[in-house]
């Protein structure tokens, strides 16, 4: 029932592909042991994305939106969204780059977001049963609720 889209620049080799969406799978999986979790790989070519008001400059920094149910820990969040982001970096070559901020302190980032949706569980539904009358999704998050 997890979703995961990520959109990203293009030209990942197919084996790092693979090695991508097992490691981002078990990073899901691990904080909503769902079954049914589905990973959609979005990749853009540099003429068809714009950073900080640039055309065609660098490859697309990544983007992840996660569709998901409510109610894991803000722990269990911290550990996927590191799991996450360390996936992308290592599939796409990220380097970090240091960001020096107005107050001078110097931050280090490889420019991976993460958003959450998160949906009540009567707003999402497989196989024509709601999320919250589906035993399938009850029992597997019975634990983390």
């Amino acid at each position: 029932m997890p979703v995961l889209f990520i959109d990203a620049p293009e030209g990942i080799r197919a084996d790092a592909k693979k090695k991508l969406v097992k490691d981002l799978y078990e990073a899901i999986h691990e904080a909503y042991p769902i079954p049914d979790t589905r990973i959609l790989l979005r990749q853009w070519p540099n003429d068809k994305v714009s950073q900080d008001g640039r055309l065609d400059s660098e490859p697309l920094r990544p983007i992840c939106w996660l569709e998901v149910p409510p109610g894991i820990s803000i722990e269990a969040k911290r550990q996927l969204v590191s799991g996450i982001s360390d996936a992308i970096s290592e599939a796409y070559r990220l380097s970090k780059e240091d960001v020096r901020l107005p107050s001078g302190t110097v931050v280090s980032t490889n420019w991976v977001l993460t958003f959450f949706r998160e949906y009540p569980l009567e707003n999402a539904a497989q196989d024509g049963l709601l999320a919250s009358e589906n035993p399938m999704v009850l029992e597997s998050l019975e634990g983390l609720m």
